[in-house]
């Protein structure tokens, strides 16, 4: 009874906290006269909707290129100017507000770029889509290159009793490595190098922009870096440091016009009637139907799981799945696209997401778009579409298998615990983690995770239309830039989301104008906390007290949800599609 009364009144605690939220809201007034947008890029986007009921609503990529689209389409209109803060490593992804800003400044109209602090793919952006550069006086420019932090641990697990059992099919699939190695292997160094030099390069053509075409200059930028204002404006990194009144005064002095109006990037907040608020409580909220002739965009985000629901929005393969098959059944869905930003996860649920995929795929035009990675499971799923489109600096590939467990045998003895095992099976107890793998679960577990690997490699070459031999010589657990990937015939074009979009409707034969269903729908504070809350009194404690954890510094600072996921996963399944190794790029 106790958590019942806790679980209501935090349902409408939070209703109330959204209430005020919706009465609050911005308002993006249709402009009567000519005027200037500005835009805020101060943070990387998610690819889709973050379900963190505790969190204020954040703007997705999606949102976002849906105000320089409709920007753009509108000529009233007649320049930007751009908030830039550190996207964080979005290399990818960043590649669609490049080409969405170029298709505004392609009527000659101006975009303004302003920061206080940027990184380097901030940076990328700011070089590669602005006539003009700002900075604040007390603003850092972190130009300096990517750099990656890779992490082992089997010393620390060694010291508290911990022994990994991992095995890899693939030689470059190293995602078990930070459990059992002290040190990075060559195979890791090799294909890290390759993603930096792909990286380094994208940053350098951009910084090229500012050099007149001197790559020596760049270079020598870069390795100089990070900036203040007076050393980026001497550098000639920037063309101006001052506030952002200023920038606001020149954008309007360069594009003719005498206002300027800040863009709301979230799409327009739901107005709830009271008895729309009682019936969310209630549980009989509907959701509004699409309807008419219509392009879907699914996004999967995220690590792969096998279940039902997750308030959390990872990609788990029930929900996926329902809608696929729904969407592959409405007549009036002509065409989807999948966009994919995904590391990988469950080897089941991928299996699972992939037939549903390859189903709809039978029927339908179906592409796939990804955005900062769709490595392993990810990629798995993607090879399901007919086509599959990255930005050069995308992350895909992963072709490989890693699975093991965890023996805590020594751990327990050292603190006290005795374990006794009964079996009547002849490997009954294989997974258990207070003993170690024998020769013959180990060979076992071996040819399990061989007909994993082998299944992996017959889904991409019958989705690629590759000779099984073009796939191995792909596959081998390596993760690679789309650019390279690419050349070894895992991607079939360089575009972002918004060809994408336009490649499934005109497949379909839609016009430009034909709609767009999403999903997940973006949800609202009601929404999530309804999901959340939603199963027994465990699974909802869990889940509160897995995104209470995420805010956590510790957390934060370093990659320990990232281990967790990984063990998580490996203790559940033992199978997984994930990474070859945990790593930090730092931007």
């Amino acid at each position: 009874m106790k958590y019942r009364t806790r679980r209501t009144a935090l349902i409408i605690l939070a209703a109330l906290a959204s209430l005020a939220t919706v009465s609050c809201s911005e308002k993006n007034d249709e402009p009567d006269e000519p005027v200037v947008r500005e835009l805020r890029f101060l943070q990387a986007f998610p690819d889709g909707a973050e379900h963190d009921p505790f969190a204020p609503p954040q703007p997705t990529l999606h949102d976002v290129l849906e105000r320089i689209w409709e920007a753009t389409d509108d000529a009233r209109v007649k320049g930007l100017l751009v908030r830039v803060g550190p996207l964080q490593g979005s290399w990818g992804s960043v590649g669609d507000l490049v080409e969405a800003l170029g298709e505004f400044r392609e009527n000659n109209r101006p975009v303004h770029c302003h920061f206080e602090t940027a990184d380097n793919v901030g940076y990328l952006l700011l070089a590669s889509s602005c006539d003009r550069i700002s900075m604040s006086p007390a603003g850092t420019l972190d130009l300096i290159g990517p750099a990656a932090v890779m992490i082992y641990a089997r010393a620390l697990l060694e010291k508290v009793g911990v022994e990994a059992e991992i095995i890899h099919m693939g030689r470059y699939k190293g995602a078990g490595d930070m459990f059992i190695r002290n040190d990075m292997p060559p195979e890791a160094k090799q294909s890290m190098d390759a993603i930096l030099d792909d990286l380094q390069g994208a940053l350098l053509s951009a910084t090229q922009l500012r050099t007149d075409g001197d790559l020596g200059r760049a270079k020598a930028l870069i390795d100089q870096g990070p900036y203040g204002s007076d050393a980026a404006i001497n550098a000639g990194l920037v063309d101006a440091v001052g506030f952002l009144r200023e920038s606001r005064e020149e954008i309007k002095t360069a594009a003719g016009v005498e206002n300027i109006r800040r863009t709301r990037m979230l799409p327009k907040q739901e107005q709830l009637t009271l008895g729309q608020f009682l019936g969310l409580l209630s549980g009989e909220r509907e959701k509004p139907k699409s309807s008419g002739e219509r392009v879907a965009l699914v996004f999967v985000n995220g690590n792969i799981t096998d279940g039902e629901s997750d308030a959390r929005g990872n990609a788990v393969a029930g929900p996926f799945v329902r809608a696929m098959e729904r969407l592959e059944n409405d007549e009036n869905v002509k065409a989807v696209v999948m966009r994919i930003n995904s590391p990988g996860g469950s080897a089941l649920a991928s299996d699972r997401m992939w037939e549903a995929a390859r189903n709809l795929a039978d029927r339908k035009p179906l592409i796939a778009s990804v955005g900062d990675m769709a490595a392993s499971g990810g990629y798995y799923i993607a090879s399901a579409a007919g086509e599959i489109l990255a930005h050069p600096n995308s992350l895909v590939g992963s072709i490989g298998v890693v699975g093991g467990k965890f023996n805590v045998a020594k751990l327990a003895e050292d603190i006290g615990i005795n374990t006794f095992i009964l079996q009547r099976g002849k490997r009954a107890a294989w997974s258990t983690p207070v003993r170690a793998l024998n020769p013959s679960e180990r060979k076992a577990f071996e040819t399990l995770l061989r007909d994993t690997y082998d299944r992996f490699i017959s889904r991409v070459a019958a989705g690629r239309e590759m000779e099984t031999e073009a796939v191995l010589a792909a596959a081998e657990g390596r993760v690679m830039t789309a650019q390279d990937g690419k050349a070894l015939g895992l991607i079939d074009e360089m575009a972002g989301l918004s060809e994408a979009l336009h490649k499934a409707r005109t497949a379909a034969g839609l016009g430009p104008e034909a709609p767009v269903e999403l999903w997940p729908a973006p949800k609202g504070m009601f929404d999530a906390i309804n999901e959340l809350l939603s199963g027994n009194g465990e699974d909802d404690a869990r889940n509160l007290q897995r995104l209470w954890l995420r805010r956590h510094p510790l957390v934060t600072a370093l990659p320990l949800e990232a281990w967790a996921q990984t063990l998580r996963l490996l203790a559940e399944e033992q199978v997984a599609l994930i990474p070859p190794y945990l790593f930090t790029l730092r931007y």
